[in-house]
């Protein structure tokens, strides 16, 4: 699991939720999701209780790594954008 991923929360009040993941060591994860979890206020989870579901564009990736943060808005956006991916596929390949 690596800063810039995506992840599903398995265990706890969370679960189902998907979090980005902005912080890591052994033992813990940071999770925030622009909403619940603001970047001010991440969420320390155990790395156990989450799957990765995906990752962002690599751009935002590297501006992650650098310590540079996003916004709310734009971690709302990737879930989002996340969500629709999965759900929907890709949307020119039904055409």
């Amino acid at each position: 699991m690596e800063i810039g991923d995506l992840v599903r929360v398995l265990r706890g009040r969370d679960r189902g939720r998907i979090f980005l993941v902005i912080g890591h060591s052994v033992q813990r994860v940071q999770l925030v999701d622009g909403d619940l979890r603001p970047m001010k206020r991440p969420k320390s989870k155990n790395p156990r209780h989450v799957e990765v579901v995906g990752e962002v564009p690599r751009e935002m990736r590297q501006r992650l790594e650098a310590g540079h943060a996003p916004t709310d808005a734009d971690v709302r956006g990737l879930i989002a954008q996340s969500a629709a991916q999965s759900e929907g596929g890709d949307a020119s390949a039904e055409r």
